[in-house]
């Protein structure tokens, strides 16, 4: 033992920590949650045969595990990393060549290419499409992660960011904005990608409320859905739930987690705001610009412009839990239960017990779109792609 007392206090805290990160490496396998016999998928192979055999990142004994990175061990660090990383530029990581698509109602829905169709011309390889959470656009570090991996080798696969009206800099050119049951506007960029390219497979993808809105549109869908199969990233599954969560009394809620999401989401108001102003609901401006958390902005903006009776009864309608029995394609939730904004006790484990086309991978660790092996390094892009390319191995146009 050191005779110096300082040299003993830092001896037993490399203990300590040593011992903490052994904890963590030791828990951090991935659980899957699952029906007894899973459905097939086309052919003698069920969903959890194709996980078993093509996605070491869920089921591989070793591989199957997300371990935080040592610079960034608790949730709140692994969900505020991106934001800290933006907070010093926007990250170009990839490149984007962008579609406006024009809705029945006027609409714009921005969709971002990747490659441009420079790099990789027209074919019929598979497509990924992507949907980003609140107030978000292709330009998050989350998307752009996980196209970078999608699109490299040896994948190669075609992706497309799905940027909802007035998000990521696509025009506002109608008096709503878009919401996380705003489905038809989903639907609507579903079927042009599919008309566009009509011999390519397709597989989708939501992170955060992004999530909520894809897991609700397979679900509404059912066996209809063009869709081969999706895949949730951080769903929330109950959307009062989360907005409760996020302004429960506490530190990191008060001074961080609620003011940077109302931020983003007021950002884009008073960037619309006057297109906003041309519909047939008068809103309340001067109540708006007092408004103090996220259920606020739902009640007197998301739920006045979209015909909702107030944020209740907009949250009661789209959260997309009570559509997941209705899911009939195969379904990969990959969800944190330490997220701060999306609580685990509100994970519709009997839904995923009960439908066959379901699977929830249950990691311990990762936050809210966090999930940093390093710095550098996003783990969730690994298992996204090899799920997405099992699935095109074994489905048919």
């Amino acid at each position: 033992m050191p005779s110096n007392p300082t040299l003993a206090a830092a001896a037993v805290a490399a203990g300590a920590a040593a011992l903490t990160r052994k904890t963590t490496i030791d828990s951090s396998g991935v659980q899957l949650m699952h029906a007894p016999q899973t459905a097939r998928i086309e052919g003698e192979k069920t969903l959890l045969d194709i996980l078993e055999t093509e996605c070491p990142s869920l089921t591989d004994a070793v591989r199957a595990r997300f371990v935080p990175s040592a610079l960034l061990p608790t949730a709140d660090l692994q969900t505020c990393f991106n934001a800290i990383k933006e907070r010093f530029g926007r990250l170009k990581i990839v490149q984007y060549e962008r579609e406006l698509i024009a809705t029945e109602d006027g609409g714009t829905i921005g969709l971002d290419w990747s490659p441009p169709f420079a790099q990789m011309p027209e074919d019929n390889r598979p497509i990924v499409i992507l949907s980003h959470g609140l107030s978000g656009g292709s330009q998050e570090t989350y998307v752009q992660a996980t196209v970078k991996h999608l699109t490299a080798e040896p994948y190669n696969f075609r992706t497309v960011v799905v940027n909802y009206r007035g998000c990521a800099g696509v025009k506002l050119t109608t008096h709503v904005l878009y919401n996380g049951g705003f489905t038809s506007d989903y639907g609507f960029a579903v079927e042009h990608i599919r008309s566009r390219f009509p011999q390519s497979k397709l597989v989708s993808i939501g992170y955060s409320l992004g999530a909520n809105l894809i897991t609700k549109y397979v679900g509404e869908q059912g066996s209809a859905c063009a869709l081969k199969a999706a895949i949730s990233v951080c769903n929330p599954y109950d959307l009062a739930a989360s907005s409760d969560a996020i302004e429960e009394p506490t530190f990191r809620n008060k001074y961080v987690y609620s003011p940077a999401m109302l931020e983003g989401l007021m950002r884009l108001y008073r960037r619309h705001r006057k297109m906003m102003e041309t519909g047939p609901v008068a809103l309340d401006t001067n109540a708006i610009e007092s408004i103090k958390s996220i259920r606020q902005f739902d009640e007197l903006i998301t739920s006045q412009v979209f015909g909702y009776k107030d944020a209740t009864d907009y949250y009661t309608k789209n959260s997309c839990a009570q559509f997941m029995p209705g899911i009939r394609i195969p379904f990969l939730a990959i969800t944190a239960l330490d997220d701060p904004v999306c609580p685990e006790r509100f994970i519709p484990r009997d839904t995923f017990r009960s439908n066959p086309h379901l699977v929830l991978a249950l990691t311990r660790y990762g936050g809210h779109l966090g999930y940093h092996e390093s710095p550098g390094v996003s783990w969730f892009p690994r298992p996204i792609a090899e799920f997405c390319n099992a699935i095109f191995n074994h489905t048919s146009v």
